[in-house]
């Protein structure tokens, strides 16, 4: 369906070339804030699927113009490492300070524990900028994890962002080489060098063997220069996204990659005693709190980030752990769709063939992500007929 393909493409560059970035649903009222960004890797998937360089081209100013809508001074945070070298790393940050038009009565309410109108505007703009993330909602984005009005998003420098935004500074470069630009892939490969940089200077922990999201001082001042780095404003709790950095060994050129055999293989121990891995796939989060992008709940895109990065680890036994999530994925899956005749949006990792639950709305059946995931597994490592696909199975 390359046709198809391309044309939902081509959909998300109208919207970069009329409001400067992919909004985060194409609705008049989401055009205050994005989708991660994700555009450069389906523009690259289609190239890879059809060698269409026109289509690239087509697309290339578009990526542009979204890169400079991520690096502009609302997302972009310097911050001056221990060393007193100053990086450039990205935040989520919605130009949006009054309820979210789909969900105005949900977000009122939360706010009506608030008492003075600038403090639920900033409660407001904090919620539109957790949509931003995709995790809306998650005790990630909490000062504390049972107070939802305690969101402070635009405070934190994501894992998961800043991964996204390297990729698309890679996949500029490549872009650009490919229609004959060398000084802007010149530009974007040293672009991309710097953020690699960034993230391992200001969100690696050597100690967990993890990226772990920075949190910026609550008082939102910030020195000439930058922030001062803090070993204790990395947040220290677990999150799946601490592992999606893990999906750029899938996408690297020659000596590129991202994080070499030996760092995977300490990234790959440390997931195996995180607790995240569960009978049913990776969990989001370690904590419950009935929100949707937290315990127990596991999300398709979460498994084939971290599954994909596993697989190109370099490490045999990385290649079967990625075999084996996406195996209790697929089981899931499977199971649900046999009891319920539809595939769902979120699962219960806890329990085979339940789907997830929590959050602001009813859980929703279709799904894109869910359905593209298991295809992509089933693609990948095909399903041999003497494999049961029955939920009280091994592996």
């Amino acid at each position: 369906m390359y046709d198809t393909a391309k044309d939902i493409v081509l959909n998300l560059v109208y919207m970069v070339e009329t409001y400067g970035f992919v909004l985060n649903g194409a609705r008049s009222y989401y055009t205050n804030r994005s989708q991660p960004p994700l555009l450069s890797s389906m523009v690259l998937d289609v190239y890879g699927a059809t060698g269409d360089v026109e289509f690239v081209r087509k697309a290339f100013p578009s990526l542009l113009k979204e890169h400079s809508f991520w690096m502009s001074e609302v997302h972009n945070v310097p911050i001056r490492d221990k060393h007193g070298q100053v990086h450039n790393l990205s935040r989520y940050q919605a130009r949006w300070n009054k309820p979210r038009p789909e969900s105005a009565t949900i977000d009122e309410e939360l706010a009506s524990k608030i008492n003075s109108t600038a403090d639920k505007e900033k409660l407001y703009h904090q919620i539109a900028s957790t949509a931003e993330s995709g995790w809306d909602f998650s005790s990630r984005w909490m000062r504390n994890s049972t107070d939802m009005t305690t969101l402070a998003t635009t405070y934190i420098i994501p894992v998961d962002l800043n991964t996204f935004i390297f990729k698309m500074e890679q996949d500029i470069a490549a872009f650009a080489k490919l229609v004959g630009d060398n000084a802007t892939s010149e530009k974007f490969l040293k672009a991309s060098k710097a953020r690699h940089i960034a993230i391992d200077s200001i969100l690696w922990n050597s100690e967990m063997d993890q990226w772990l999201d920075y949190w910026l001082p609550a008082d939102g001042n910030c020195q000439q220069g930058g922030y001062q780095w803090r070993s204790d404003s990395q947040n220290r709790k677990i999150f799946a996204s601490n592992f999606i950095p893990l999906w750029l060994n899938a996408h690297h050129s020659g000596s590129m990659q991202f994080a070499d055999a030996a760092k995977s293989k300490r990234v790959m121990a440390s997931l195996q005693k995180s607790g995240l891995l569960c009978a049913a796939g990776i969990a989001t989060s370690l904590t419950n709190t009935t929100q949707q992008w937290d315990f127990p709940n596991g999300w398709a895109p979460v498994q084939h980030l971290i599954a994909e990065g596993l697989l190109h680890s370099g490490s045999e036994e990385a290649m079967k752990l990625a075999e084996d999530i996406a195996t209790r994925w697929v089981r899931t899956n499977y199971a649900a769709y046999k009891a319920t005749g539809a595939m769902h949006e979120k699962y219960d990792v806890e329990a085979c063939g339940k789907s997830g639950g929590g959050g602001e709305y009813k859980p929703q059946t279709g799904f894109g992500w869910s359905n593209g995931v298991v295809l992509s597994f089933l693609e990948e490592f095909g399903w041999p007929e003497h494999k049961e696909i029955g939920c009280s199975q091994g592996a």
